[in-house]
């Protein structure tokens, strides 16, 4: 099936599924819904399916709007923790349904894809509850670890490949398992959508301070939650003015320009940058043993989103 169509019919069946809830957790649900992303980690799961037998395309249908149903709740519960006040060109749902019902709207969106890879049979929902466990572990390190500004890069990638890895890595494995891809090759996808997670999740990291996305910038550093390039950037903070900034209570909206200063001046953005690539080309790497068209799709799959995020 054409990606772009596939794309489409996820999209339908995430608002149908979504319609469904109750109406009490719908709205901040179907509004956040009624905005997709890219649909990249859907993309990704039905070209994993064609590393192996023709598998039921409404089937990949279904399985491609679990992942995403899973996406929308981690995003409900994110902005949360991150206290976002703007995701995907609207005001966030915490900031208009409240903090409370954003959150169990978040609950339910997870329930609801459990459901759906439920009624498909199989193993599937061991692959999803797994997961599941997994991003939750990476949101609560990802609260834990606030104002540490001695993190090491180690527990930062630990924490990258848990909260946003993790989802990628699902998206390939169900794809895989869905068309009974044999097992060696199936590691090697699952591989590869975590490295590829990891890159996304240094690169989002990179876009907090810049001020040409149409989003609020600096909102993680406000809140002590420091991503890869300021933690690069802490290495090289001999006279310690950086950190004494970003560990400042009066830091303030109006103190995110010279944290980006102070971050660029001690090659942050750059060795960010050069770790989310090393991260692309690892996940590529992975792919060596695929047959050159599917391994030319995945790559594909990514392209267009990786050169948007990475542009200067």
């Amino acid at each position: 099936m054409e990606v772009d169509l596939f794309l489409t019919r996820v999209a339908a069946r995430v608002t149908a599924l979504v319609y469904g809830m109750p109406h009490s957790v719908r709205f901040p649900v179907a509004g956040l819904a009624a905005r997709p992303g890219k649909g990249i980690r859907a993309a990704m799961l039905a070209t994993c399916a064609e590393c192996g037998v023709v598998a039921d395309p409404w089937r990949l249908v279904r399985l491609g709007a679990v992942v995403e149903l899973l996406h929308l709740a981690s995003l409900l519960h994110d902005d949360l923790v991150d206290q976002a006040t703007t995701r995907r060109g609207a005001p966030a749902a915490h900031t208009v349904a409240g903090a409370d019902l954003a959150m169990l709207a978040g609950t339910a969106s997870f329930a609801l894809a459990g459901a759906e890879v439920a009624a498909l049979g199989g193993d599937l929902h061991v692959l999803v509850a797994r997961a599941v466990t997994e991003l939750a572990y990476g949101e609560m390190l990802d609260v834990e670890r606030a104002y540490d500004v001695r993190l090491s890069m180690v527990d930062y990638l630990e924490l990258a490949e848990r909260k946003t890895g993790e989802l990628f890595r699902l998206s390939c494995l169900l794809g895989a398992a869905e068309a009974g891809v044999e097992p060696a090759i199936a590691r090697s996808l699952a591989e590869f959508g975590a490295r590829l997670g990891v890159a996304f999740q240094i690169l989002d990291d990179c876009l907090d301070l810049r001020t040409d996305t149409g989003k609020p910038t600096g909102t993680d550093h406000l809140l002590g939650l420091f991503g890869a390039p300021a933690l690069f950037a802490l290495r090289d903070d001999s006279g310690g003015e950086l950190a004494t900034l970003l560990l400042s209570p009066s830091l303030r909206p109006s103190d995110l320009p010279a944290v980006r200063r102070l971050i660029e001046a001690r090659g942050g953005f750059t060795a960010a940058a050069e770790l989310a690539r090393t991260c692309h080309d690892e996940a590529l790497a992975t792919l060596d043993e695929l047959d050159p068209a599917t391994r030319d799709r995945l790559t594909d799959t990514v392209t267009a989103v990786w050169r948007e995020l990475a542009r200067p």
